[in-house]
């Protein structure tokens, strides 16, 4: 389907030759959105690797740390051989060693898919291995040769993990793409040159690009931020917290949104940064425009909304839970002057408490079914909480304010 869509777009019109403009326009429009799709489409065949490795690995803390009662600061397999557990709960040690392996073994593949998959969605099925390869060298790349005291000897690199995946699921995409159109083979070598000829070219092709070009400048871009982020301190963790949840919070779901997400993406599955700050953005605007509607009369002694708006409360405190954002829409279409402002501020709020508790989440989602999963919950909880009443009071003063200006009239039955 893909490559149908980009052979239509390919010939001149009789408009795009008479505008070229808006044609040059539409075409950056065209190829940033397919772009964009493909992204989402490796993003989303990635998420399923991260359920599965983050609550088994969040199994393989809770029976040790919670179950158990293991100190903190012991390794499971310190525990283990501690002797100071028998019976089922030493049987319990060991499912928790088990766990902890196996989920940190599909946590690495998530990136190695992902660059798969979005590989695929530009380059056809026959992209998908060399995709994969990229991705797997973009986590584990391959060792380089060095000369130490006139020994030949070998030195593990950086990775360039999730940029470095994005770049090559890209170029290696299009470059297949490319050679299946190009490369004309009768139809009894058809196979051949799906099986074996592209698939290896393209693998090469992937083996030189990444070890002598992607390796190398992503690896040194990581090494870059990693020094920045230690040398920024608390300073730097809280303004990464503070653009992020801007970002998140600004156009709920929109492209704003969704570029901080990509960059928040890359940053917590190379384990640089958590996304704590990205994960509260996302619901608390729908939780405080919700529990704006359940508290405004308690607070102002009116209701301050339409009385449509009640019910789409709730539905919108339910979809903060399943770490929707989009519930807030309609809050924001009725009156975006006060409503932006507000949940943006309690995202900020919420975000920064959370991050100053202590509060870090890892795992890029925000349903409440990921909860178990973040470190320091409580102060987490917590973060929401504050975001969710900031945002409701703003709201409501700031509604309660116009009406009794005269310049917003409500009907809500009072």
């Amino acid at each position: 389907m893909a490559i149908k869509k980009r052979e239509a777009l390919t010939p001149e019109s009789d408009e795009n030759k008479t505008s070229n403009k808006p044609t040059s326009s539409n075409e950056k429009n065209s190829v940033w959105s397919e772009l964009q799709k493909h992204i989402m489409t490796g993003i989303s065949n990635m998420i399923p690797f991260l359920i599965m490795g983050g609550l088994i690995l969040a199994i393989s803390q809770l029976i040790p740390y919670v179950i158990l009662g293991v100190d903190p600061s012991q390794e499971i397999l310190d525990a283990i051989n501690s002797g100071n557990y028998t019976g089922f709960n030493f049987t319990l040690l060991q499912f928790a060693q088990l766990c902890s392996d196996f989920g940190g073994r599909l946590f690495s593949f998530a990136i190695p898919m992902f660059a798969a998959f979005m590989a695929m969605s530009i380059g056809g099925k026959i992209a998908f291995p060399a995709g994969f390869i990229g991705g797997l060298m973009a986590t584990t790349p391959t060792e380089v040769l060095k000369l130490v005291d006139g020994q030949w000897t070998t030195e593990e690199p950086v990775a360039s993990s999730f940029l470095g995946a994005v770049i090559i699921a890209i170029g290696i995409g299009y470059f297949v793409k490319w050679m299946n159109k190009k490369i004309k083979v009768s139809q009894n070598l058809l196979a051949f040159k799906s099986t074996f000829l592209i698939p290896m070219i393209a693998a090469l092709t992937v083996m030189f690009v990444m070890h002598f070009v992607i390796t190398p400048l992503g690896g040194a871009l990581n090494t870059a931020i990693s020094v920045g982020l230690e040398a920024a301190g608390e300073a730097g963790k809280y303004g990464y917290a503070t653009a992020l949840s801007l970002a998140t919070a600004i156009d709920l779901g929109g492209p704003i949104n969704k570029a901080a997400g990509f960059v928040a993406l890359g940053f917590t599955t190379d384990h640089l940064l958590p996304i704590t700050g990205r994960v509260i953005a996302i619901a608390v605007p729908s939780m405080g425009l919700g529990l704006a509607t359940i508290i405004d009369k308690r607070i102002v002694k009116r209701h301050v909304f339409d009385k449509q708006f009640y019910p789409q409360g709730k539905t919108a405190i339910f979809l903060a839970f399943m770490g929707i954002s989009e519930g807030s829409i309609p809050f924001m279409l009725d009156n975006p002057k006060i409503t932006i402002p507000s949940y943006m501020i309690g995202s900020l709020s919420g975000s920064l408490s959370a991050v100053a508790l202590g509060a870090e989440q890892w795992f890029p989602e925000s349903a409440i079914w990921t909860w178990p999963l973040v470190d320091n919950l409580w102060a987490y909880i917590l973060g929401l909480l504050i975001g969710a009443i900031v945002t409701a009071l703003l709201v409501i003063f700031a509604r309660n304010r116009q009406i009794n200006a005269g310049k917003l009239v409500v009907d809500s039955n009072d």
